[in-house]
């Protein structure tokens, strides 16, 4: 990655902190500096509207036994933080498009009234596949328990 795509979309790690939060929950893996994107369609909440709005990120992921965490922006940016049993996984439908994963959030499946629309948060990994397997697996795990 470039000097100037670093200074811009950050180095797509999670900071220290966090990646100790998730080694005392019990990580299951990390995976940083994946190149991404966030797509905005017919999205809406307080002070921000946005349709077709495509914009290029650096991504860390991490996956606890207890929640899955995406950051960018050198991990300044939260994507997602959400425990396993949260109710915003209702929003969530998660497909594996080739090499990328892919997190599509449906505002319009939540309860808060003002925020409305679609986001997707795509990330190209390797093992793409198996990403979304340890997650879906841990969501089988919270709603089954």
């Amino acid at each position: 990655m470039g000097l100037l795509a670093r200074l811009l979309l950050g180095d797509g790690t999670l900071k220290p902190e966090l990646v100790a939060a998730l080694r005392a929950e019990g990580l299951v893996r990390i995976d940083e500096g994946l190149p991404g994107s966030l797509r905005y369609t017919n999205f809406k909440a307080p002070g921000r509207r946005f349709h077709r709005k495509v914009s290029q990120e650096r991504i860390g992921l991490g996956i606890s036994e207890r929640r899955v965490v995406a950051y960018c922006r050198s991990g300044r940016v939260k994507l997602a933080d959400s425990p396993y049993t949260s109710s915003a996984f209702d929003m969530l439908e998660l497909r594996v498009q080739e090499r990328r994963l892919e997190f599509h959030v449906d505002y319009d499946k939540g309860s808060d009234p003002r925020i409305s629309g679609r986001i997707t948060i795509r990330m190209a990994a390797p093992d793409a596949g198996a990403v979304a397997a340890e997650i879906a697996e841990r969501l089988r795990r919270a709603r089954a328990g």
